[in-house]
């Protein structure tokens, strides 16, 4: 857990940010695992997410994306998801 929180989800997810990442998404046809794309999305936007980091949420994140509507609804829970996850991982860290 070597990840810092980025400011950019320290907030919750503005439409901006969910649009590029949807935007991404939607880049990867053939991809069927939007999970993994919203992952490496954000850790490309962020500076603070490294691939162990990657790896770890991968493996902690429990999003059911088939409960969305929409793509943009999907990639915000998976969003969502990883904030929430990194505050855990805020609140071990400042507890050590």
């Amino acid at each position: 857990m070597s990840c810092r929180r980025s400011e950019d989800l320290s907030q919750p997810p503005t439409s901006r940010f969910v649009e590029s990442i949807t935007t991404t998404v939607r880049g990867q046809s053939g991809s069927d695992d939007v999970e993994a794309v919203v992952l490496r999305a954000v850790a490309r936007q962020s500076d603070s997410i490294d691939f162990p980091d990657v790896l770890e949420l991968r493996s902690l994140l429990d999003v059911n994306g088939e409960q969305a509507d929409t793509l943009e609804e999907q990639v915000t829970s998976i969003i969502s998801a990883i904030d929430a996850e990194l505050a855990g991982w805020d609140r071990r860290e400042a507890l050590a």
